[in-house]
Protein backbone atom coordinates (compact mmCIF):
# COMPACT_ATOMS: atom_id res chain seq x y z
CA UNK A 1 0.00 0.00 0.00
CA UNK A 2 1.03 3.69 -1.03
CA UNK A 3 2.10 5.90 1.82
CA UNK A 4 -0.66 8.07 0.21
CA UNK A 5 -3.33 5.77 0.93
CA UNK A 6 -2.08 5.19 4.22
CA UNK A 7 -1.90 8.43 5.13
CA UNK A 8 -5.63 9.08 4.01
CA UNK A 9 -7.00 6.25 6.45
CA UNK A 10 -5.19 7.73 9.02
CA UNK A 11 -7.15 11.62 8.19
CA UNK A 12 -10.14 8.91 8.80
CA UNK A 13 -9.71 8.39 12.47
CA UNK A 14 -8.66 12.51 13.12
CA UNK A 15 -11.71 12.55 12.08
CA UNK A 16 -13.91 9.55 13.19
CA UNK A 17 -16.29 11.49 16.27
CA UNK A 18 -17.16 7.91 17.73
CA UNK A 19 -12.98 7.74 18.29
CA UNK A 20 -12.59 11.35 19.32
CA UNK A 21 -15.28 10.81 21.57
CA UNK A 22 -13.70 7.67 23.31
CA UNK A 23 -10.31 9.80 23.34
CA UNK A 24 -8.82 6.86 21.15
CA UNK A 25 -5.98 8.29 19.68
CA UNK A 26 -4.49 6.14 16.15
CA UNK A 27 -0.42 6.34 17.07
CA UNK A 28 0.60 3.77 13.71
CA UNK A 29 -1.08 2.19 10.70
CA UNK A 30 0.76 -0.30 8.28
CA UNK A 31 -0.46 -2.33 6.12
CA UNK A 32 -1.10 -5.53 8.48
CA UNK A 33 -1.15 -3.78 11.71
CA UNK A 34 -2.26 -0.26 13.80
CA UNK A 35 -1.45 0.89 17.06
CA UNK A 36 -3.38 3.12 19.20
CA UNK A 37 -3.96 4.21 23.38
CA UNK A 38 -6.99 5.31 24.86
CA UNK A 39 -6.68 7.88 27.73
CA UNK A 40 -8.91 7.06 30.69
CA UNK A 41 -11.03 10.18 31.78
CA UNK A 42 -13.86 9.46 34.30
CA UNK A 43 -16.64 9.43 31.01
CA UNK A 44 -15.13 5.52 30.10
CA UNK A 45 -15.12 4.56 33.42
CA UNK A 46 -17.72 2.10 35.22
CA UNK A 47 -19.85 2.32 38.97
CA UNK A 48 -16.30 1.34 40.39
CA UNK A 49 -14.31 3.47 38.59
CA UNK A 50 -12.10 1.05 36.97
CA UNK A 51 -12.04 0.95 32.97
CA UNK A 52 -15.71 0.56 31.58
CA UNK A 53 -15.61 -2.88 29.03
CA UNK A 54 -16.61 -0.58 26.79
CA UNK A 55 -13.51 1.38 26.88
CA UNK A 56 -11.12 -1.92 26.20
CA UNK A 57 -13.47 -2.34 23.31
CA UNK A 58 -13.75 0.88 21.42
CA UNK A 59 -10.17 1.18 21.71
CA UNK A 60 -9.59 -2.48 20.11
CA UNK A 61 -12.86 -1.67 17.25
CA UNK A 62 -11.16 1.37 15.91
CA UNK A 63 -7.44 0.01 15.80
CA UNK A 64 -8.76 -3.51 14.40
CA UNK A 65 -10.60 -1.06 11.84
CA UNK A 66 -8.10 0.56 10.24
CA UNK A 67 -5.78 -2.67 10.31
CA UNK A 68 -8.41 -4.38 8.05
CA UNK A 69 -8.55 -0.94 5.89
CA UNK A 70 -4.85 -1.46 5.37
CA UNK A 71 -5.56 -3.02 2.48
CA UNK A 72 -6.79 0.11 0.72
CA UNK A 73 -10.52 -1.04 1.38
CA UNK A 74 -13.41 -0.59 3.26
CA UNK A 75 -15.14 -2.15 6.02
CA UNK A 76 -17.72 -2.27 8.99
CA UNK A 77 -17.48 -4.37 12.04
CA UNK A 78 -19.22 -7.83 11.21
CA UNK A 79 -18.96 -9.85 14.39
CA UNK A 80 -16.34 -9.61 17.73
CA UNK A 81 -15.55 -12.35 20.32
CA UNK A 82 -14.10 -10.68 23.43
CA UNK A 83 -11.95 -11.49 26.34
CA UNK A 84 -11.57 -9.21 29.36
CA UNK A 85 -8.33 -10.91 30.98
CA UNK A 86 -7.90 -7.48 33.49
CA UNK A 87 -8.43 -3.95 34.67
CA UNK A 88 -5.83 -1.58 35.64
CA UNK A 89 -5.82 1.78 37.47
CA UNK A 90 -3.40 3.11 35.01
CA UNK A 91 -4.83 6.67 33.10
CA UNK A 92 -3.49 5.03 29.17
CA UNK A 93 -4.17 2.02 28.14
CA UNK A 94 -2.85 0.82 24.47
CA UNK A 95 -4.19 -1.40 21.75
CA UNK A 96 -2.42 -3.20 19.28
CA UNK A 97 -4.11 -5.02 16.03
CA UNK A 98 -2.73 -7.06 13.52
CA UNK A 99 -4.69 -9.36 10.38
CA UNK A 100 -4.72 -12.91 11.01
CA UNK A 101 -6.55 -13.65 7.84
CA UNK A 102 -7.25 -11.19 4.51
CA UNK A 103 -10.38 -12.93 1.97
CA UNK A 104 -11.84 -11.38 -0.73
CA UNK A 105 -15.04 -10.40 1.64
CA UNK A 106 -13.92 -10.64 4.41
CA UNK A 107 -11.01 -9.63 7.08
CA UNK A 108 -10.03 -11.22 10.43
CA UNK A 109 -8.21 -9.43 13.07
CA UNK A 110 -6.91 -9.75 16.74
CA UNK A 111 -6.39 -6.65 18.71
CA UNK A 112 -4.90 -6.65 22.61
CA UNK A 113 -5.45 -4.07 24.92
CA UNK A 114 -2.27 -3.79 27.71
CA UNK A 115 -1.29 -1.32 30.17
CA UNK A 116 2.38 0.34 30.00
CA UNK A 117 4.20 -2.67 31.32
CA UNK A 118 2.45 -4.84 28.27
CA UNK A 119 -0.06 -6.64 30.76
CA UNK A 120 -2.43 -8.08 28.13
CA UNK A 121 -6.20 -6.40 29.69
CA UNK A 122 -8.17 -7.60 26.53
CA UNK A 123 -8.38 -9.17 23.67
CA UNK A 124 -10.37 -9.30 20.90
CA UNK A 125 -10.85 -11.56 17.52
CA UNK A 126 -12.78 -8.82 14.91
CA UNK A 127 -14.27 -10.37 11.68
CA UNK A 128 -14.39 -7.36 9.01
CA UNK A 129 -16.87 -7.39 5.96
CA UNK A 130 -16.06 -5.77 2.85
CA UNK A 131 -17.83 -3.39 1.60
CA UNK A 132 -15.85 -1.39 -1.09
CA UNK A 133 -18.54 -1.19 -4.44
CA UNK A 134 -21.20 -3.20 -2.80
CA UNK A 135 -23.40 -0.33 -1.63
CA UNK A 136 -23.19 1.54 -5.23
CA UNK A 137 -23.08 -1.56 -7.09
CA UNK A 138 -26.28 -2.57 -5.61
CA UNK A 139 -27.79 0.54 -6.17
CA UNK A 140 -27.20 0.56 -10.09
CA UNK A 141 -28.89 -2.99 -9.95
CA UNK A 142 -31.75 -1.49 -8.20
CA UNK A 143 -32.17 2.01 -10.66
CA UNK A 144 -32.10 -1.24 -13.57
CA UNK A 145 -35.25 -3.20 -12.05
CA UNK A 146 -36.68 0.00 -11.36
CA UNK A 147 -36.86 1.18 -15.32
Amino acid sequence: MSKQKLEENRDLIVNNRFALHNHVVLTDLEEESAEGYLDVEDDVTNAYGMVHGGAFYALADVIAGMTARGSGHAYVTQTADLHYLASTAEKRIYGHSYVLRRGSKTAVIAAEVTDSKGKKLFLATFTFYCVDGRVAVKREENKRADS
